[in-house]
C-alpha cells in the first residue's frame, strides 16, 4: 500500500483529534485546535518560502506527505481546521459522524482506489469511492457501541454526501469539505425533522 504512513496519519490523527473534544472541555478543545491549526499553518508557510526547510522536512517526513505538496500547502491545516469547524458548528454526535466519515472514508478510498480503481471517476475510482462509503457508514454505525448514536438514514445521508465531496475535483482541500458538507445536510435535515 503506497503512502501507508500517511494513511495512518490520516486515520489517527482525525480519531486522535476528536479523542481531544471528548477529553477536554469544549472550549478547551476549541482553543487546542485554533493554536494547533496556526502552528501547522505557520510550520507549512515557512516550509514553503525556505527550501532548505522544505527538503528537510520531505527527507524526514516524506512519507507522511504527497510528492506534489512540496510547493503547497499540505492537507494538515485544512484536516484540523475541517475538524475545529464542524465541532464548533455542529452537535456533537453530527460532528463526530462527520469527522469519523473523513478519517474512515478518505484513507478506504485512497487505499483502495490505489490499488484495484479501475474504473475512473475523473481523477477518482468507482472502487474507491465505493469504499469510502462502506467505510463511512461503518464508522458512523461503529459510533453508536461508543454512546454517540444518530439514525441510520441520517448517517447514510452523511456517508453519500462525504463520499460525492470527496470525488468533486475542488479547489478548497477536501479535508476541510467533507466534514462541513457532510456535517451540515446531516444536521439541517436532523433541525428539518425536529431533532435537537
Amino acid at each position: 500500500m503506497k503512502h501507508r504512513g500517511r494513511k495512518l496519519y490520516h486515520l489517527f490523527g482525525g480519531l486522535g483529534l476528536l479523542a481531544v473534544y471528548f477529553i477536554l472541555s469544549r472550549e478547551l478543545a476549541l482553543i487546542f485546535y485554533a493554536i494547533l491549526f496556526v502552528i501547522v499553518l505557520a510550520l507549512d508557510l515557512v516550509r514553503l518560502r525556505v527550501p532548505a526547510f522544505n527538503q528537510f522536512f520531505f527527507t524526514r517526513f516524506g512519507n507522511f506527505i504527497r510528492p506534489n505538496e512540496a510547493t503547497k500547502l499540505t492537507g494538515t491545516p485544512p484536516y484540523i481546521l475541517g475538524i475545529g469547524l464542524s465541532l464548533f458548528f455542529f452537535r456533537t454526535d453530527v460532528a463526530a459522524a462527520a469527522i469519523c466519515f473523513l478519517a474512515f472514508g478518505d484513507v478506504a478510498a485512497s487505499a483502495v482506489g490505489e490499488r484495484y480503481g479501475n474504473l475512473k471517476i475523473g481523477e477518482k475510482s468507482l472502487e474507491g469511492t465505493l469504499a469510502f462509503i462502506i467505510a463511512a457508514a461503518g464508522s458512523g454505525l461503529l459510533l453508536s457501541m461508543a454512546g454517540i448514536a444518530l439514525p441510520t438514514g441520517i448517517i447514510l445521508l452523511g456517508t453519500f454526501v462525504a463520499a460525492g465531496v470527496e470525488l468533486l475535483p475542488l479547489p478548497v482541500n477536501d479535508n476541510l469539505v467533507i466534514p462541513l458538507a457532510a456535517g451540515g445536510v446531516m444536521q439541517s435535515v436532523l433541525l428539518w425533522m425536529g431533532s435537537k
